[in-house]
Formats: structure tokens, sequence, C-alpha cells
């Protein structure tokens, strides 16, 4: 049987329709992505964090921002002594969103310890709170008493820190930082991938304590000169 050639150029016709259709295709892709990740970005945050000793009720005292105590079994300690007492004073863990964008489902871990600890002699008192929040405003700073219940002294030497959150466009975070056994911390910042994979984003650089000093300007535009009496890696 003979066979028919195939006269291809009858259907050259359909080559500029598939070409426009591809293009139309990926095009209409990589908009969709490229406004979902500048959407992404716009929703991410930025953490701030700090310790400081400050009076206890912080009625006058919230020069760091309006926000929400966070309490677990030791901080309930400590407020409820100072609350029949009159007041006190001791350190806290100042936290902050610094943006402008709220997160959901947020999981705080503060670890931290006493300073009289001495390997192979006196082990350390350790003190690991969790904390949940539905929703972390930003106009909200959160305060955690990181002081020890008892301890004579007012300051304690941070050992870890972790916040989980999942920003308004769904994307899952855990800042962290943890205390190594050379005095430095290592901290990170990691993004989760199909719901079980951590990727780190970013690895600071390691340091051990330092303190700082804040200049702040009165309403008054004189110059205030706040200093802080530790820093998130106390370790005095």
């Amino acid at each position: 049987m003979e066979k028919i050639p195939v006269d291809w150029l009858r259907y050259v016709w359909i080559i500029p329709i598939v070409v426009g259709f591809v293009t139309f295709v990926l095009t209409s892709l990589f908009t969709v992505y490229r406004e979902r990740k500048n959407n992404n970005i716009s929703k991410r945050i930025f953490i701030e964090y700090a310790e400081y000793e400050m009076n206890y009720p912080l009625d006058d005292d919230i020069k760091h921002g309006e926000g929400i105590i966070l309490l677990g079994k030791n901080g309930k300690k400590i407020t409820n002594h100072a609350d029949e007492v009159g007041g006190g004073r001791f350190s806290f863990m100042v936290i902050k969103n610094i943006t402008e964008n709220n997160v959901i489902n947020v999981k705080l871990r503060f670890v931290f310890s006493d300073r009289l600890g001495k390997q192979d002699v006196c082990p350390k008192n350790v003190i690991e709170e969790e904390f949940f929040m539905p929703v972390w405003k930003n106009t909200d700073t959160i305060y955690i008493p990181a002081k020890i219940y008892k301890d004579i002294s007012n300051f304690t030497t941070n050992e870890e820190l972790v916040i989980s959150y999942t920003t308004t466009s769904f994307e899952h975070f855990k800042y962290s930082y943890e205390r190594q056994y050379d005095g430095n911390y290592k901290e990170q910042l990691k993004k989760r991938y199909l719901g079980f994979i951590w990727i780190t984003k970013i690895n600071y650089q390691q340091s051990q304590f330092y303190s700082f000093i804040r200049v702040v300007k009165k309403k008054n535009e004189e110059i205030e000169v706040q200093t802080s009496e530790s820093d998130k890696k106390s370790d005095k």
C-alpha cells in the first residue's frame, strides 16, 4: 500500500497559536508567582528584643510600649509576691514586633537559668516556660519576667528563646537563639516548607553577652540616655 505524504505546510498556521498559548501560560504563572512572593514579603515581620530591669507593676514604666505580660509558673510567683509587698523591681525580657504586620498561631519558648550554678559543683536552676497566642498584634510589646522566684539576683542567664509564628499570608517561620558551651549564641531564622521541612534562611553573627545604650528624645526634645541593664544574652 502506497504511503500518502503528509503536507506539513498545511499545519504551519498552528505554530503561532501554540507559541502564543505557551507564552501566555508562562507569563501568567510568573506574574502569579511574583505577586505572591511580593505579598508574602510584605506580610513578614522582624523581631527586636532586649532585657531590662524595671519596676513592677509597669503602669508608670511602659517606655518600651504597651502590650502584655506573659506569665508562666515562675512569673506568676514573682508577680504575686510583688503584688503582696506593694511592688518590686526585676528584669524582663522585652520582645517587639517592629513591623506593621500581625502574626498568628504564635508559640514562644523561653529558657533561662540562675548565676549560681557551676559545672560539677552545683547544678543550674533552669526555668523553661512556654506560651501560646492566637494572634500577636504589632502594637503589643511582650514582657516576660526573667527573674527566678526566690533567687537573690534580679538577673539570669538567657539560655534559649524560640518564637514560631505564621504570617497572615500563611508562611511559617521560627526565630531562635541558643546559648553554646563557649558562651556564644547560635541565632537563626528558619522557614518551613512542605509542612515539615525547616530551612535556615538567616544565620546571625555569633557573639557573647553585650550591653548597649539607647538614645531617645523626651517630649521636651531633650535627649534622654537610656541604659539597658542587660540584653537578651545577659551573662554578667
